[in-house]
């Protein structure tokens, strides 16, 4: 993934999708099977994000708009609050946050296939 597409998911992503791989267990020919059957993966969910992003976007956004409900408004007269901006703000995050998690998903999925099979590391503990 380059990095301007990590960067814009989010800053943290960025900066963990830019660490160092693990050393491999596995033959250089089966390393770069599985960077590029990854290379593959992503590339396809980052046109299918770009494809529905928008769609995903406006689902969460009446979602929070539900969870918000109906709400006195306490502010004074003339001061502006616009809410929906905030609610779409906060639903676009939503859905790019679920989109970096897909990513890392992958990324996890290509480090464990190179270590040689299908172990997952959580808390310290492989399972």
């Amino acid at each position: 993934m380059s990095d301007a597409a990590a960067s814009a998911i989010s800053p943290r992503f960025a900066s963990a999708s830019a660490a160092p791989a693990e050393t491999s267990r596995s033959s250089p020919e089966r390393a770069a099977e599985i960077s590029a059957k990854r290379d593959a993966v992503v590339s396809r969910a980052e046109a299918h994000f770009e494809k529905h992003r928008q769609l995903w976007t406006n689902r969460q956004y009446g979602v929070l708009l539900a969870r918000d409900g109906e709400r006195m408004d306490y502010r004074p007269n003339g001061m502006g609050d616009d809410r929906k901006s905030h609610l779409m703000r906060a639903a676009d995050y939503l859905v790019r946050q679920r989109q970096a998690n897909r990513l890392a998903r992958v990324e996890r999925a290509a480090v464990n296939m190179q270590r040689g099979g299908n172990r997952e590391v959580r808390n310290g503990l492989e399972r």
